[in-house]
């Protein structure tokens, strides 16, 4: 209860920021598989946005050795990383306190966020006994919400992948399912995304949290099947 409180106070306070005057970090993580309970993650690509400006010179990017030694033979397929090629990688212990540091103060992006954000939670509680809590925001939920206002194409409804989304937004994808180049095709699409709610003057934290932080329930088929590729 007292996290609740402690978590709705957080939001008020964030909420009155301006988007221009918020740190982001967009974030994009490599999995041996989509079952949280079973799969580790074995990629963590990140880069820093200030409002909607990408800082290109500040990214984060590891691979992990997972503790997980049963790799499916699709997630290899789609990412083509190999069990030997992370046999010297470190363990993920490290690696998620410098992610946890690199990511302080900022706001969490993602494509299908929600994915990333349970395997991160679950591996930081698990390795780090810490409990990782924080807002995030999905560039699918806000594209869809642009969709039905009209804002952006209705033909664009069938759109899910990262590499649909970019291509229907004049944005070329490169070297997709590494996680830090899908990191900075994500903080592209959030680029013109902001952009767009500029434009309909959406200028605030609390707005964009309305939009892109909602329910995700309608969205779980479609993000393990087409929209989240691992």
């Amino acid at each position: 209860m007292i996290k609740f409180f402690r978590k709705k106070r957080e939001k008020s306070i964030i909420s009155k920021k301006l988007i221009g005057d918020t740190d982001f970090v967009v974030v994009d993580t490599e999995l041996t598989g989509l079952n949280e309970f079973k799969d580790n993650i074995i990629a963590i690509g990140a880069i820093k946005m200030k409002g909607r400006t990408i800082k290109i010179g500040d990214v984060f990017y590891r691979t992990v050795s997972p503790s997980t030694k049963k790799f499916r033979k699709e997630s290899i397929m789609i990412h083509e990383i190999t069990p030997s090629e992370l046999e010297n990688c470190p363990k993920i212990d490290p690696i998620l306190k410098e992610f946890i540091e690199f990511s302080k103060d900022c706001l969490l992006v993602g494509h299908c966020v929600n994915v990333d954000l349970t395997f991160l939670k679950r591996e930081i509680r698990t390795a780090l006994r810490v409990i990782f809590e924080p807002f995030a925001i999905d560039t699918l939920l806000i594209y869809k919400w642009l969709i039905k206002r009209g804002i952006l194409p209705m033909h664009f409804s069938d759109k899910n992948s990262l590499e649909d989304i970019a291509l229907s937004m004049d944005i070329e994808p490169k070297e997709l399912h590494d996680a830090l180049s899908d990191a900075f095709t994500t903080a592209q699409i959030f680029q013109k995304l902001l952009a767009y709610l500029g434009d309909i003057r959406i200028f605030t934290v609390g707005e964009l949290l309305d939009i892109g932080s909602g329910d995700e329930s309608r969205y779980q088929v479609l993000i393990k099947k087409e929209a989240y590729p691992l």
